[in-house]
């Protein structure tokens, strides 16, 4: 697993920096063997003045796994709370993948007893 995390227009704490990379590699747990290929590419970013001068902070996440894309991004006030939201996108979208590619498995499963069962 790797993780960049880059700051543009935003002083960026060491400190903070561990925290934004403590909670958004938390996602990579769902994952399971394939977090090892996991890309997880982080920019923070002062928010653009416009109509939203009380929350400073952009923070967007990209998740790259072989050729799956994830993307989430939010604006807060502080860096912190933007990584919780970023989190839970995350996780929403790797759960949403997860359970389609079950579905599916499922459904074509099912297809091929019922054409088996018609054989009879």
């Amino acid at each position: 697993m790797n993780i960049t995390i880059k700051a543009t227009k935003y002083e960026l704490s060491p400190q903070t920096e561990a925290i934004i990379e403590e909670k958004l590699a938390a996602p990579l747990r769902l994952l399971g063997k394939e977090s090892d290929r996991a890309l997880l590419e982080i920019e923070i970013e002062e928010a653009p003045p416009e109509g939203r001068s009380s929350e400073p902070c952009r923070l967007v996440a990209r998740l790259i796994i072989d050729d799956k894309v994830y993307y989430a991004d939010a604006v807060k006030p502080n860096p912190e709370s933007a990584a919780d939201k970023v989190r839970s996108e995350l996780e929403a979208e790797i759960r949403h993948s997860r359970g389609r590619a079950s579905r599916l498995v499922k459904r074509g499963g099912a297809m091929i007893k019922q054409m088996l069962r018609l054989d009879r």
